[in-house]
């Protein structure tokens, strides 16, 4: 969906229209329920997130701003769900873990052979690479190279500013090519 016609939809659902709203959550639900999972690991939350997001969008309607990227205002938004849900469960069941505002993320396998279509080697050192980074350079990396976000996105749904943003990746770029890089030197080493 492009951003122009999801704003188009977005504005008719501010006025009322519901079809239009649910047009936007067939849309972006499987991305949001993505996302949602990174953060939590929980998938019930996360659905119940998404739809309370989606039903507190449009019993507010008429106070919600107009936006120009609806993807990513739905990620912050459900990012901020999802971390007061967390903090409430937390306080009232003493159940879940505290939630750190922090991106959990363990790259399997299977993602890098459908998104990348690299060979099992490369993916292995990549994916062990990944998870040398820090929480934030992760869910910034995720967020560019998965989402296709831009920086000023990356910048609005993280609550940081655009030059952090572009820090956190240019850092997290760094670290994979030194490791990768270290990885091949090693395995021309062992084969020469």
């Amino acid at each position: 969906m492009t951003d122009q016609y999801s704003a188009q939809l977005w504005e008719a659902f501010k006025g009322g229209d519901a079809e239009a709203l649910a047009a936007l959550f067939e849309a972006y639900y499987p991305a949001l329920f993505s996302y949602g999972l990174k953060l939590t690991g929980d998938e019930e939350l996360v659905k119940d997130c998404i739809q309370n997001l989606f039903q507190k969008l449009w019993r507010r309607r008429s106070g919600v701003r107009a936006v120009l990227v609806v993807k990513a205002y739905l990620f912050k938004a459900l990012r901020r769900h999802l971390g007061d849900e967390t903090k409430l469960l937390r306080q009232h069941r003493h159940l879940l873990p505290a939630y750190t505002d922090s991106f959990e993320v363990t790259y399997s396998h299977e993602e890098f052979l459908i998104a990348r279509q690299h060979d099992a080697e490369q993916s292995a050192r990549l994916l062990t690479a990944l998870n040398r980074l820090s929480k934030r350079q992760r869910e910034a990396l995720y967020l560019k190279f998965f989402d296709g976000f831009s920086y000023e996105r990356i910048a609005e749904v993280m609550s940081l500013n655009t030059q952090s943003v572009r820090n956190l990746i240019f850092n997290a770029l760094q670290v994979l090519r030194r490791v990768l890089v270290v990885s091949l030197a090693l395995l021309c080493l062992l084969v020469g």
